[in-house]
């Protein structure tokens, strides 16, 4: 019986983690009216995928929010993209993505006031780097996809296969659009954790039909689209380069040795002379004033004795 309580109330315990409000009574000025779960059905598996655990939509008054909890900082950013498509207003705080609709605060304002509200099983872990990878010229805006697996792929490109992409893996693949002499055309960086399973993953795409590749590093790129020139000048802004993120520590600086420097080393190794010195003298007068005193009270052998043969005559 008491095991049967135990575990009802552990199950309690968990549910009511799993539906703890999201949204803070007080959101900067404003005082929260009405919060409200959100049922996401539309391209559930997507969603799953990202790892999407609950949605919370919550009324203050002058706006309107929804906040979109995933199980990592990685699934929050590639759902980030997708929405931010088709809502400006979209902004990655941690493993959550935030919306807002009538009369806003600023997205600065409001990831500010969310993050003071301390939503539930927030993460800061750092967000993939990438895009970093994606040139900047004639990028559409909106177009931007974070891939993460075959779900997700199958609806942003289904031009790419799953076994090109390998996410068995933790392949990262990243998609955008652009604007090209030969007309829109589909960037894709996929980044392998080895150059050898690039190099490996390389020969898939180019059997791939209408699709320019190229291997940099331990990343992959294509261009899907009708190819030719345009497509070839879009690969070539893409090389690989490794990149410093946030969380890591920067190297040291190399040493340079200034003047200042070099005066205080001088000083230094001569104020360290001078006590070796120091100490040279001190020991050679306790060693004398002991044998002083040996030949005070009588100890004549205290200096030693020297034993000679005599072999002058032998």
């Amino acid at each position: 019986m008491l095991r049967s309580l135990g575990l009802a109330a552990l199950f309690v315990s968990s549910a009511s983690l799993a539906g703890a409000a999201i949204w803070p009574a007080q959101l900067g000025p404003h005082k929260l009216m009405s919060p409200a779960p959100l049922d996401v059905t539309a391209n559930r598996p997507v969603w799953d995928e990202f790892g999407l655990q609950t949605v919370e939509k919550a009324d203050y008054g002058q706006f309107r929010t929804a906040a979109y909890r995933f199980k990592d900082a990685t699934g929050a950013y590639a759902a980030g993209q997708w929405l931010s498509a088709t809502d400006s207003s979209a902004d990655t705080v941690g493993n959550y993505v935030v919306t807002c609709a009538g009369a806003c605060p600023t997205r600065r304002e409001l990831a500010g006031w969310f993050q003071a509200g301390s939503p539930p099983q927030l993460s800061r872990a750092a967000y993939p780097s990438l895009d970093a990878y994606l040139p900047k010229r004639n990028l559409i805006a909106g177009s931007k996809r974070y891939v993460i697996g075959p779900q997700s792929l199958a609806l942003f490109e289904p031009r790419i296969p799953a076994a090109a992409a390998a996410f068995d893996f933790n392949t990262e693949l990243q998609l955008a659009r652009y604007r090209t002499a030969q007309g829109e055309q589909t960037l894709a960086i996929a980044s392998y954790p080895t150059p050898g399973l690039a190099r490996q993953q390389v020969a898939i795409f180019q059997k791939l039909p209408d699709v320019s590749v190229k291997r940099t590093g331990p990343l992959v790129v294509a261009v899907l689209g009708s190819g030719g020139a345009a497509a070839e000048a879009l690969l070539k802004q893409v090389g690989y380069a490794g990149v410093v993120e946030a969380n890591e520590t920067p190297p040291v600086p190399p040493l340079v040795m200034k003047p200042e420097t070099a005066g205080k080393m001088l000083l230094a190794i001569i104020s360290l002379a001078g006590l070796v010195l120091g100490f040279c003298v001190l020991s050679g007068l306790a060693f004398g004033g002991m044998l002083l005193v040996a030949r005070r009270f009588g100890y004549s052998g205290a200096e030693g004795s020297l034993i000679t043969l005599h072999l002058s005559g032998k």
